[in-house]
């Protein structure tokens, strides 16, 4: 982002540090608004400059935890927002994101094509099997219509963060024990409850590995001005599986089209 938008961001973020959250939404300078016709009702935009907005997830549970999620131009964080639905996986009780939109507009017409599909990628898992590691029954009906890898990896940025990577993991052969054990257990806090996941702010505190919780403006300010250099050897939690998957007991091959990371995975395997 550019500095001035960087600017922004910190300020707003400074108001979520002192002000209540009554005195939030009647801020005139932050503008903290719900989105029209959201598929999450706790959906809500605030005013980074003139022209960016910042999409944030509000509390329902009675805390004063709120998450930041994009910071994007005016007419793009109402869209965006629009789509996303966050829910909480019911195997690692993290928060997780999907875009529940375009998930419905093409399920029906890939059932049809499923429905006469010689093979499906995860006919041999039965719904049991595949609930107990995450898969939540939006997932599920959309899974069931995959015919192949590159079908699954084009559903990629629509479904939620940890089902995704549980069903690239079957799809790759894994066994189901295998994903629980390295996806599942190892994401799950130990002292994580279904009652606690009903929580935002639990289910925020259980997502350490894509969420960063911030307590103090410098905190931001240190994220935010982080140098690009920096983030280079940085492991997105599904290059992370690879690089440090136990179930890896010899040389694995790993493909991936060019920026993909493969050398910092690589890097980190070995190191």
């Amino acid at each position: 982002m550019e500095k001035s938008i960087k600017a922004g961001v910190r300020k707003a973020m400074e108001k979520f540090q002192q002000l209540t959250i009554a005195e939030l939404y009647e801020d005139n300078g932050l503008h903290l608004e719900s989105v029209n016709n959201a598929r999450d009702p706790r959906m809500r935009t605030i005013r980074v400059s003139g022209f960016w907005r910042g999409v944030v997830l509000a509390p329902d549970d009675g805390s004063d935890t709120f998450l930041l999620l994009n910071v994007v131009p005016h007419d793009d964080a109402y869209t965006w927002a629009a789509k996303r639905l966050y829910t909480v996986n019911t195997a690692t009780r993290a928060l997780e994101v999907r875009n529940v939109a375009a998930i419905e507009q093409l399920t029906p017409a890939l059932e049809e094509a499923a429905a006469v599909a010689p093979t499906l990628l995860f006919a041999r898992h039965s719904d049991t099997v595949l609930r107990d590691l995450g898969i939540d029954n939006q997932v599920l009906r959309a899974a069931r219509t995959i015919v192949d890898k590159p079908q699954l990896e084009a559903f990629g940025t629509l479904l939620p963060e940890d089902q995704f990577e549980v069903l690239q993991c079957l799809a790759e052969g894994f066994t189901a024990e295998e994903v629980y054990r390295d996806i599942v257990i190892e994401r799950r806090p130990a002292d994580a409850t279904e009652e606690s996941s009903e929580s935002l702010a639990m289910a925020i505190a259980n997502t350490t590995s894509r969420i960063t919780l911030v307590t103090r403006p410098d905190e931001l300010a240190e994220i935010l001005d982080k140098p690009f250099a920096a983030w280079r050897v940085f492991l997105h939690p599904s290059q992370r599986r690879v690089a440090y998957r136990v179930s890896y007991k010899g040389p694995a091959q790993v493909t991936g089209g060019p920026g993909t990371a493969k050398t910092v995975v690589a890097l980190h395997r070995v190191s």
